[in-house]
C-alpha cells in the first residue's frame, strides 16, 4: 500500500473552538441557524441551502456557499466551521482501495481516539466501510479499530464525517468527480454503497 500521510491537512490537527456543522440534521441546523440571529421565517430556506452546500456539494469553506447572502456567510464562519475529523494517515493499494485512519476528540474517553475507514473500489460499485464505534468487540486483525477494546459508539456527526471526509478525499462530489476514469461504478458515483462497521 501506498501511504499518503503528507497529504493531510495541518489545520486537521488543530482543535476546532467553534463547533462544526457537519453531521447535523435539519433540525439541528435550523437551531444553530436561530442561535446565531436568522429570523424564523427564514430557516427552512437556510436550511435547504446549508443542507445542499454541505452534503450534495460537500464544500468545505462558507465561502464557497455562492447561493448564500455574504453577511450570513461571514456570520456562519464566525461561529461554526465545517470541520472534517483529522486524518492521520490515509493508504492506497494497487487496486485503489484506500484506507484512512481518523482521530476524533475523546468524549470523555481520556485521549483523542481513532478509527478506520475503508473505501472498496468494484466494477460495478464503490463501497465505503464506515466505522461505527471505537474499538469493536470482534478483534478483526485487518481492521485497526478492531485491535481496540471497544470505548464507546461514535456520533451521528462522526459517521457523517467519515463519508464527508472520504469523498473529499475521492473528489466524489457533482462536477469534482471525472466520469469513466477506474473504479467509477455506471453510476457515475464512486461512492456508491456504504457499510456499517462494528454494529
Amino acid at each position: 500500500m501506498l501511504d499518503l500521510t503528507e497529504k493531510t491537512s495541518p489545520e486537521a490537527a488543530t482543535p476546532a473552538a467553534r463547533p462544526s456543522l457537519v453531521g447535523l440534521s435539519r433540525e439541528k441546523l435550523a437551531e444553530a441557524l436561530v442561535a446565531i440571529g436568522v429570523p424564523a421565517n427564514q430557516t427552512r430556506m437556510r436550511v435547504a441551502q446549508l443542507w445542499h452546500w454541505l452534503y450534495i456539494r460537500g464544500v468545505t469553506d462558507f465561502a464557497e456557499m455562492t447561493s448564500v447572502s455574504k453577511t450570513l456567510r461571514a456570520e456562519l464562519d464566525r461561529h461554526y466551521t465545517l470541520a472534517r475529523p483529522e486524518i492521520v494517515s490515509e493508504q492506497i493499494s494497487e487496486d485503489g482501495t484506500r484506507k484512512w485512519l481518523f482521530r476524533f476528540p475523546s468524549r470523555g474517553a481520556g485521549r483523542p481516539v481513532e478509527i478506520e475507514t475503508v473505501y472498496i473500489p468494484e466494477e460495478d460499485r464503490g463501497t465505503l466501510c464506515l466505522s461505527s464505534q471505537v474499538g469493536c468487540t470482534l478483534s478483526c486483525t485487518f481492521c485497526h479499530t478492531g485491535t481496540q477494546k471497544l470505548v464507546r459508539n461514535l456520533t451521528s456527526e462522526e459517521i457523517v464525517g467519515q463519508i464527508l471526509t472520504a469523498r473529499d478525499r475521492l473528489d466524489d462530489y457533482p462536477g469534482r468527480f471525472v466520469q469513466g476514469t477506474a473504479g467509477t461504478p455506471e453510476s457515475g458515483r464512486l461512492v456508491s454503497n456504504i457499510v456499517m462497521m462494528g454494529m
